[in-house]
């Protein structure tokens, strides 16, 4: 990954070793955000054979402490693993990553991950599957709110269990994984329902709210309905009414997100675009030039607050 993605992956590394009461390797040089994947592919070769596949998948485990920045609060906000593997894809297609994740359901429970590289002949090296699937579990288990069993893909046992990576022995094959998770009541809708329909223009307010707690969330009619008690027939005749429509409300709401944290935050114009759900860089830059006029970079140049 490039750009904010990265920079946050690094940081990761780092931590995740200290946690083990490991000593970082010096930091790798980056250049505008980004740094080279070749420099990312050499600083993991060379924790290969010092802590091996188990120590770089528990490096993963570290995002249970780390500060909750907006990129990590987009992700985590996922109501289930499910939304969380989507919101990944997201981000891996975002920053315009060379490796994809591949996901494919195999029951209530039940998915297979693949690790690909979009160049061919360029596939992800055992350190880089690893480092990924740790912290995709990682982040499962922090969305589902309990364990995650992982192994490769056709492994006999489970190289992750009740919370814990095992030292071994790993296969030399690590780029396709089986993930599975109790699905009977995973960790609640983080928006639900208000206890009686909102009257007024309170279920209007009641929208903005939800959509403005997750911007980054892949909404739809009915997710959006059930925040204020409403059916999605309902809610749809009710935004009518008042010439609105889903999509328009929810790009509004994302691009006043975006430009609440283009002037009170450092972030960069990427991440900004990441967490307020857009789909890639130029969706971002359209939409929100189509709403006021300016891109992103302008509008924070000439209404950032100082200080």
């Amino acid at each position: 990954m490039n750009d904010f993605a990265s920079a946050a992956m690094l940081r990761l590394v780092a931590h995740g070793l200290r946690r083990q009461g490991l000593r970082p390797p010096p930091p790798v040089a980056a250049q505008q955000g980004r740094v080279a994947l070749d420099d990312k592919r050499a600083l993991l070769a060379g924790l290969w054979p010092s802590i091996g596949p188990a120590g770089l998948a528990r490096i993963g485990d570290a995002i249970r402490e780390l500060p909750e920045e907006p990129t990590l609060r987009a992700l985590v906000l996922a109501t289930d693993p499910w939304d969380l593997l989507a919101r990944w894809q997201r981000l891996e297609r975002f920053v315009h990553s060379r490796h994809r994740t591949r996901v494919e359901a195999e029951g209530p429970g039940r998915v297979r991950l693949q690790h690909l590289s979009l160049s061919p002949g360029q596939r992800p090296t055992a350190a880089e599957d690893v480092l990924v699937f740790g912290l995709l579990v990682a982040l499962c288990e922090r969305v589902a709110g309990r364990p995650v069993q992982a192994r490769p893909a056709g492994g006999r046992h489970w190289l992750r269990r009740d919370g814990q990576w095992r030292d071994g022995p790993w296969p030399e094959s690590l780029h396709t994984w089986e993930l599975r998770w109790d699905a009977a009541d995973v960790a609640g809708d983080p928006h639900p329902p208000v206890a009686h329909p909102a009257s007024g223009d309170r279920w209007l307010e009641a929208l903005h709210a939800a959509l403005r707690a997750d911007p980054g969330r892949p909404w739809r009619v009915d997710d959006l309905a059930r925040s204020c008690a409403l059916s999605a027939r309902s809610l749809q005749r009710h935004l009518a009414r008042r010439q609105l429509s889903f999509s328009g409300l929810l790009t509004a709401t994302r691009v006043q997100c975006a430009a609440d944290l283009l002037t009170t935050s450092g972030l960069s114009v990427a991440e900004v675009g990441y967490h307020c759900g857009f789909a890639d860089q130029p969706h971002f830059s359209r939409q929100f030039r189509q709403s006021t006029a300016m891109t992103p970079a302008r509008y924070r140049a000439q209404f950032a607050r100082a200080g």
